[in-house]
């Protein structure tokens, strides 16, 4: 709330009548009766002094900030149109353009109320666009004029710039903002050394705001994901939820979710925050379901999750009872659904619940559409319901299917093959940008991905050794990629997932027969210096298979060598740059909640194998193929999968080996078999 002052305003002011004393006692009253709370008194002195001063600004302002406390900041629209009212009586332009006034310290505070209004409204980007500018702008008012509440605005201005930042996922921002506040606080200190040296609620109140900075920078660091600083970690002090949570996300983020589970604390009440709107059991369940599935807990952590969306939706419910009800500001828009909802879908995908997930994705996808990342997840949720895994390869069903019929008897015995595992394909139409669980929609999704991603630097040309001598420019904060609800994503972060994108992008157009789109994308694959082993025979694989498609088989051939796979984990490359090594130990580095298949090398050669015996009797050079394919079935052991069967019924037949496909059917699929 602003403070009247005679010896202070703008041209405008000026042309008023002069303030006098009795206008002078009534704002200082006003400003008590308002620090005290006493809103309603606050409010009849104010239009005792609006009658007087109509046309003032700053009693107008004070004014609305009066009266919108007083109806329990729950007259959010009159106060939105009476900032309105402020800025057109001062004519200055609402989105604090260039052109805009600002001489006037009283100015910066009708800019500040804006941004509150626009951050609890969740619009914060609106917001962070104007205390950008407004910032700019604090600095020379401070100077210029000095008083406590000038400088009490400097600091809730940098202060709210900090959440802003961190809620719109940019904690370097954040980070040097902090830096700003701890100038400006060092600063203020020295200058005060003189003047109040016996007031110690001020200097618990710099206690305070120190151990609120200290946990900003906590959070800057776990946001960007550098965890060499251990100073600021350590000196996180108390025992209360957010030091609590930003605890056991470090322990998290070290991969060691046993211990991250325990320094949670205990459940909190179900109860809104009045000030902020925030619920800490919704916050403490999300992370313990989290946590459990990180523990490889899957049902209690979907539980968990459901659970939080209970809590979300009740106290949705118990802010706004009816259509009448307008509860306060802060707890207008105070629903999490949409994070929720992500989370629940993630674990839902890793509980190998594909249409569960899908679903919670595609709710999610229409508010965080620029994530490439949920893309990705939508297009694996269409890739699991198409086929979960090469393990269902191995089931009896598709073995009694191979065989499906007989037909006729003695030398007119004739037994007919089932279609393999083409006939086990989901029957949904795969074309179309409609959400469906099919191969059309994921290779939609992919695209979208694949869009949102920034250039690859792979086709960037590097710049001329003698250019780069020539301009070295200073070292910039790493560059992150926003990936909404989630925290952004690092430089490497983006590598890893640009190769999970092209791995499933390669696969979904193998198996909508794009032979051409898979050989591209398998080949951008391997391009990728960030490849994992098992993404590296995932793209020799792919590879291989769109080749033999393509009828360039002898390539094909040499791509599907098996001696050439020597390492199939999913361990990622070690850190090159300095920026990497400072980010070992994270989330990435732990044990996958979902083990990887093939598990071993040599299971691996033999699925490569088995693909070379294809490539082979393509060539029909059947005798090298019956070999790959003996081989092979060696390695991978009992069950077979079923394309095997097949695979070995064809060779048989086409070098006449009458015998050996009859002894394979009698001895397989129970048909006594004698022509």
């Amino acid at each position: 709330m602003a403070s009247m002052d005679a010896d202070r305003g703008s041209d405008d002011t000026r042309r008023q009548a002069p303030v006098t004393d009795q206008h002078r006692e009534l704002a200082n009253q006003a400003m008590q009766e308002f620090e005290k709370g006493h809103y309603n008194q606050c409010t009849n002195t104010m239009s005792r002094l609006g009658d007087a001063r109509a046309t003032d600004v700053k009693v107008v302002l004070n004014r609305s900030v009066a009266l919108f406390y007083q109806s329990n900041s729950k007259a959010i629209d009159e106060f939105r149109h009476n900032i309105q009212t402020v800025f057109n009586m001062a004519r200055i332009s609402p989105d604090l353009s260039e052109k805009s006034n600002l001489d006037d310290a009283d100015y910066a505070v009708v800019y500040y109320n804006k941004a509150v209004l626009l951050y609890h409204e969740k619009q914060h980007r609106a917001a962070l666009s104007i205390l950008e500018k407004l910032f700019r702008y604090v600095e020379p008012i401070v100077r210029k004029f000095g008083p406590v509440s000038d400088e009490g605005l400097a600091q809730k201005v940098m202060l709210l710039l900090t959440e802003l930042y961190l809620t719109v996922h940019q904690p370097y921002d954040a980070l040097n903002m902090v830096q700003n506040i701890e100038k400006f606080l060092t600063g203020k200190s020295q200058n005060s050394q003189d003047k109040d040296k016996n007031e110690s609620n001020n200097a618990a109140a710099q206690e305070a705001l120190r151990a609120k900075l200290t946990l900003y920078k906590v959070r800057c660091n776990l946001m960007a994901k550098q965890l060499i600083n251990k100073k600021e970690f350590k000196t996180l002090s108390g025992n209360s939820h957010p030091v609590n949570f930003a605890k056991a996300y470090h322990m998290y983020l070290r991969g060691n979710a046993k211990k991250a589970s325990k320094m949670l604390g205990n459940p909190p009440s179900v109860q809104l925050s009045p000030s902020s709107g925030e619920c800490l059991a919704l916050m403490y369940t999300n992370n313990q379901a989290l946590l459990n599935m990180a523990l490889r807990r899957p049902s209690l952590a979907v539980c968990q999750l459901r659970d939080a969306l209970h809590y979300n939706e009740k106290n949705s419910r118990d802010t706004v009872p009816n259509d009448k009800a307008k509860p306060p500001l802060p707890l207008s828009y105070v629903s999490q659904h949409y994070i929720l909802l992500h989370n629940l879908g993630v674990l839902q995908l890793h509980s190998k619940q594909p249409a569960a997930a899908f679903e919670c994705f595609v709710e999610c996808v229409q508010v965080y559409h620029r994530n490439p990342r949920l893309w990705l997840r939508l297009a694996e949720c269409c890739i699991m319901h198409h086929k979960e895994s090469n393990d269902g390869d191995r089931e009896h069903r598709h073995k009694l299917e191979v065989v499906q019929d007989s037909i006729g008897s003695g030398f007119h015995h004739k037994l007919v093959l089932g279609q393999g595992t083409l006939s086990d394909k989901k029957s949904t139409p795969s074309s179309g940008v409609f959400p469906n669980l099919n191969l059309g929609f994921a290779s939609f999704c992919l695209q979208n991905a694949r869009s949102l991603l920034p250039t690859d630097p792979q086709d960037v040309e590097p710049p001329a050794q003698d250019e780069q001598s020539e301009f070295s420019p200073p070292l910039a904060d790493p560059v992150l990629v926003s990936a909404e609800p989630c925290n952004p994503l690092r430089e490497t972060e983006v590598a890893n997932l640009r190769c999970s994108i092209l791995a499933a992008s390669a696969y979904v157009a193998l198996c909508e027969n794009e032979h051409y789109k898979a050989l591209t994308f398998s080949v951008d694959l391997l391009r990728q210096p960030n490849l994992s082993p098992a993404q590296r025979y995932l793209g020799h694989m792919y590879k291989g298979e769109a080749l033999v498609a393509l009828d360039r088989i002898a390539d094909g051939v040499d791509e599907l060598n098996p001696e050439n796979v020597t390492d199939v984990s999913t361990t990622l490359p070690e850190a090159s740059t300095e920026q990497e090594k400072d980010q070992e130990g994270l989330a990435e580095t732990r044990e996958a909640i979902v083990p990887w298949s093939p598990s071993s090398v040599g299971v691996a050669r033999a699925l490569m194998q088995y693909n070379l015996a294809v490539a082979y009797s393509m060539r029909t050079e059947y005798g090298r193929a019956l070999k790959a394919l003996t081989e092979s079935s060696e390695r991978i052991g009992i069950p077979y999968p079923v394309q095997m069967f097949y695979l070995k019924l064809y060779l048989d037949l086409k070098q006449g080996n009458k015998k050996g496909a009859i002894s394979l059917i009698n001895e397989h699929f129970g048909y006594n078999s004698r022509t």
